[in-house]
């Protein structure tokens, strides 16, 4: 007698539903319009701002509160008196201080507005500070915290200004 051939039954396994197909189709909601208004109004203040980039840098320095303005001031009459001929311009907000070296200009310091008062940003990773005054971690950059206008006259801060104008701020 013959043997009765077998055949395997095909068993149907379960499809699995897409994303899209869980979960109900999404409402837009008002936090989403918030946020496209929130970020047209950022957009618009940030152009505001940039209208004074290329303007000198007392620009910047007459925009700051109390005390941050003194503090700057006479940070800013520290760094003329240091660096003799040196240009200052707003660059992204702050006052930007240059040389001339060849055919363009070096930036070497900024002033920067804190809550309690200015940072000098040098070309920190490259200056030898025996005083131990730079902050920060920065590859191009590292800053000086200035607290007071006594602060602004310190001895140590007038030499990182004297070797930042011979080395630069790369990329500025």
């Amino acid at each position: 007698m013959p043997a009765k051939k077998t055949t395997k039954k095909s068993v149907k396994k379960p499809v699995k539903k897409t994303k899209a197909a869980r979960s109900p189709a999404r409402k837009k909601t008002k936090a989403k319009t918030f946020s496209r208004a929130k970020d047209a109004l950022n957009a618009g203040s940030m152009a505001e701002s940039r209208k004074d980039l290329g303007q000198p840098g007392s620009v910047a320095i007459d925009r700051l509160p109390e005390p941050q303005r003194q503090i700057a001031l006479a940070m800013d009459q520290v760094i003329r008196q240091v660096v003799p001929g040196c240009d200052s311009v707003v660059k992204w907000g702050n006052a930007c201080y240059s040389v001339p070296r060849q055919s363009q200009k070096v930036v070497f310091a900024a002033l920067m507005e804190t809550k309690i008062g200015i940072n000098l940003a040098l070309p920190g990773s490259e200056l030898p500070d025996p005083e131990e005054l730079l902050e920060g971690t920065g590859k191009v950059m590292r800053h000086v915290k200035l607290r007071s206008v006594d602060d602004a006259k310190r001895d140590g801060i007038r030499d990182l200004i004297r070797l930042a104008a011979e080395v630069g701020i790369k990329g500025m």
